[in-house]
């Protein structure tokens, strides 16, 4: 059987390079039906293999039953071969369909984080990004702000101080020049016999009592119209006065009395009026003070967001960038993997089609080399040899 097996492998493999004429051994045979049938099998190689051996093993035998259970065993081990491959493709298969499935799994997370992150990125990170910038904007205006009206309250300050400098110097000078008047009308006053409605005055005194009231006057003069009628007054009292009348001079006195405490009243006010002046100013800086360590915490806090969301930003955009690379070489694969399985399932879908075409010619020679009229058809053809 074994010999038999070779001998049918052998002719099988001879028969796939030599191509015989189809009628050969059956060029005498009538039977319509039988060379129907012989030809339709001689028109593949292993149908002209086994019709060719068929002659020979009759020969050699005598019989055509060493050459069926060959066949048959030849036909086994085709379908095992055929189950071999189906077993193989089913592992391809499932390696390609694990593959698939890994790979578009990776290729759809690849898509769901570039389609997240850009919702983040244009949904949440850059619209903060311009309000942070509207805000930051907004801070930097205020702090300008700030720092104008810390320049005006330090300037309205400056100009209130020097205007009370001025105004105490004015005071000052005319309390001194009003102090001189006084002394000196005092001392005028005193002279001579006290019941005397008269006195003495030299001319030195005189003159020296004149300018020191021009200089009261002139004093007087620059504190404005509420000193209107001091100066009035003062005026109508020197225009002709010869500080010999004691009644005069003691009115005189008086006047400048009334005057002096009027100006102390008034310097006295200023002093106030510069304590309180300090009082706001100080509390004018502390309240811009207070005002820009706000203004610069904030800005500092939503500059430092800032910059957190432009890394972030910077981030997100590389994330972006990495993920449609990972897609796209996910998707390069994919393509590549379904056309090798393509390329792979047609040599598979030939392979099993040639093998299922083996069988069946194989069952057809079967059949056909155990019917009475071929093994008739045989020994005829051996008797006649």
């Amino acid at each position: 059987m074994k010999r038999l097996y070779s001998a049918v492998l052998l002719l099988y493999l001879v028969s796939a390079t030599t191509v015989t004429n189809n009628q050969g051994v059956m060029d005498s045979y009538v039977n319509p039906g039988l060379q129907s049938s012989i030809d339709e099998l001689t028109q593949s190689k292993i149908g002209h293999m086994v019709i060719d051996l068929a002659e020979v093993t009759m020969r050699v035998t005598g019989a055509v039953d060493s050459l069926v259970e060959g066949v048959k065993a030849f036909g086994r081990q085709i379908e095992e071969r055929l189950n071999l491959e189906n077993t193989q493709w089913e592992v391809v298969e499932s390696e390609h369909n694990a593959k698939v499935i890994s790979l578009s799994s990776q290729a759809n997370q690849a898509e769901f984080d570039i389609n997240r992150e850009k919702k983040v990125l244009n949904s949440e990170l850059i619209p903060r990004l311009h309000e942070l910038d509207d805000i930051l904007l907004g801070l930097k205006a205020k702090q300008t702000d700030n720092a104008q009206s810390f320049k005006e309250a330090e300037a309205a300050r400056n100009t209130q101080h020097d205007s009370f400098v001025l105004t105490t110097t004015e005071f000052t000078d005319a309390l001194r020049n009003i102090d001189e008047a006084l002394d000196l009308l005092t001392d005028l006053f005193k002279s001579g016999e006290v019941r005397a409605a008269f006195i003495e005055v030299s001319d030195e005194q005189k003159h020296k009592v004149n300018k020191a009231l021009r200089q009261v006057k002139a004093n007087t003069e620059n504190f404005g119209h509420q000193y209107s009628s001091f100066i009035q007054a003062l005026t109508n009292l020197t225009e002709g006065f010869n500080f010999k009348d004691r009644q005069v001079l003691k009115e005189m006195c008086d006047f400048l009395n009334s005057l002096r405490l009027n100006i102390f009243d008034a310097l006295t006010k200023a002093y106030k009026d510069e304590d309180s002046q300090k009082q706001q100013d100080e509390l004018r800086r502390q309240q811009l003070t207070a005002e820009k360590a706000v203004f610069d915490q904030q800005y500092a806090d939503f500059y430092q967001e800032r910059e957190d969301k432009t890394v972030r930003i910077s981030d997100v955009e590389t994330l972006i960038s990495t993920r449609e690379a990972d897609l796209k070489a996910y998707q390069d694969r994919l393509r590549t993997e379904n056309n090798n399985y393509s390329a792979n399932l047609k040599i598979h879908d030939d392979i099993v089609s040639s093998v299922q075409q083996e069988l069946a010619v194989l069952a057809k020679a079967l059949q056909v080399v155990q019917t009475p009229p071929f093994l008739d058809f045989l020994n005829g053809r051996i008797a006649k040899a």
